[in-house]
């Protein structure tokens, strides 16, 4: 018979090996929606957003600083940026619209886990 410490200590062991994709998965989601939302100038920058897995989660990332100044609608010089498509924030809106979804995706991939 197993006891409550053993089975405790094994879940907990696939919970924690299946993190990490879970994250990602949710952070791919994420990404899509920031994408969708960014401004296309050249598409570059929606090109070039990636997720970045990482140990104890999941990194979206928009490389480069021209990501910062299309994010928070502002250029170099200090001037507001305009956008005929996409918006500013396009990464910080989609963290805060997309939170429960990122939420079920990470506790559907750790329920299935933990089947």
């Amino acid at each position: 018979m197993v006891s409550f410490d053993e089975a405790a200590g094994e879940f907990e062991e696939r919970i924690l090996a299946a993190f990490p994709a879970a994250a990602a998965k949710a952070a791919e989601h994420l990404k899509q929606v920031a994408v969708d939302r960014a401004p296309l100038e050249t598409g570059n920058l929606r090109a070039e957003a990636e997720v970045i897995p990482e140990e104890n989660g999941a990194t979206v990332r928009f490389p480069g600083p021209y990501a910062r100044y299309q994010e928070f609608g502002v250029s170099k010089d200090g001037s507001t940026l305009h956008h005929e498509v996409g918006q500013s924030f396009y990464l910080t809106s989609s963290v805060f619209s997309e939170k429960q979804t990122c939420i079920e995706i990470v506790a559907q991939e750790l329920n299935q886990a933990t089947d």
